[in-house]
């Protein structure tokens, strides 16, 4: 039994923890058993999550994964491992730590699955005659494929450019069709793909579009700049072409001065301290996205290298201030009132005092 009454999964017994049905209960919808080891590992490096991983991360999980595929327990028919811990800390020098890390990351992926749990000879049934400790079985996965349309490796054109009829007397006008560019990395490919999944997954707004990014801690702070800059790229089409983290660099200074993400959408599509507005939305023809973001933010940039007041902190700013006039004007009519209430009258009217005042005189 375990925690709170809920009895544990029984392990998969030592004769069938290979078999077909043992490997195939475990296996996760959209996946199967990799077809080779090789391919098993490529199948590492085109994942979203393995290419936006830190440049350490990235190297470390590489080197864990083909360590992985070097243990001697390995099963081709099934494609289940059954690695060593011991193994895997003595002759490759992973920490006990970094083992179970790795291995979460790697289940967490859907590049590999538990067959069949790791047990110590202590907790092994007696009725199975086994005093050996028992190792984990994994079953190493790959995607299935989608069988949609057919792929073509002649390259898709993206727009058409005809040649002016003036350009040369004796030449034809021809279509000139310029192909389109290729992913510049597999690293570029993976940020657009991993910010398409997030922003399609999307329920609710992640982050106020009217609220600052402040946060107490660090990391607060930054986990609230992501989630800003992907709401931000949700609201902003052009933007969806790099990384969140990107978009995070470029905006953090700008969040860190109180900005929210309607400011910035409004710094992006107008200039500063005018009413006038840009007349391309980067929609389209901008190969650059990052450059294009850091040039439409830069405008509003002083020449000292602060930043101009946001429009949400110019509204406030007015805001307080008519606040301000409207308590003044309240405070200076309280004292009149206060000045009248506090007035005495004089005793003779003025006729009074005027007679009085020429019968002193006569």
């Amino acid at each position: 039994m375990g925690r709170k009454g809920k009895q544990r999964p029984r392990r998969v017994r030592k004769a069938k923890e290979r078999s077909n049905r043992a490997v195939w209960s475990v296996i996760p919808a959209g996946h199967r058993p990799a077809r080779h080891i090789i391919r098993w590992l490529r199948s590492i490096q085109d994942l979203a999550e393995f290419q936006l991983a830190r440049k350490d991360l990235k190297a470390n999980i590489w080197r864990f994964a083909n360590a992985v595929a070097q243990c001697p327990g390995f099963d081709p028919a099934s494609m289940t491992v059954m690695p060593l811990w011991q193994r895997l800390q003595e002759r490759f020098g992973f920490p006990s730590k970094s083992i179970s890390n790795y291995f979460r990351r790697l289940r967490d992926w859907g590049v590999l699955a538990v067959v069949a749990t790791g047990r110590t000879a202590e907790f092994t049934p007696k009725s199975s005659g086994r005093t050996d400790n028992e190792a984990a079985i994994y079953v190493l996965l790959e995607k299935v494929e989608e069988e949609g349309v057919e792929k073509s490796s002649v390259p898709v054109p993206n727009r058409a450019v005809n040649n002016p009829p003036h350009a040369r007397a004796g030449e034809e006008s021809k279509l000139n069709i310029d192909a389109a560019t290729p992913h510049a990395s597999l690293k570029r490919a993976a940020q657009r793909r991993e910010v398409n999944h997030q922003l399609l997954n999307r329920k609710a707004p992640l982050w106020n579009p009217n609220e600052t990014t402040s946060a107490k801690t660090k990391r607060e702070r930054r986990e609230a700049e992501r989630l800003a800059s992907l709401e931000l790229q949700f609201r902003s089409f052009p933007l969806q072409r790099i990384s969140t983290p990107h978009v995070a660099a470029i905006c953090r200074p700008f969040f860190r001065a109180g900005w929210t993400i309607r400011d910035i959408l409004h710094a992006i599509d107008w200039r500063p301290n005018t009413d006038a507005r840009y007349h391309h939305d980067g929609a389209t023809g901008v190969e650059n996205t990052g450059a294009w973001l850091k040039f439409r933010l830069g405008k509003w940039v002083r020449k000292d290298g602060g930043l101009y007041r946001s429009p949400s902190q110019k509204r406030e700013a007015d805001r307080i201030q008519r606040a301000a006039e409207r308590r003044a004007v309240l405070e200076r009519r309280e004292r009149e009132l206060a000045e009248r209430a506090q007035f005495i009258p004089p005793a003779l009217s003025w006729r009074e005092r005027v007679a009085q005042l020429q019968g002193t005189l006569a």
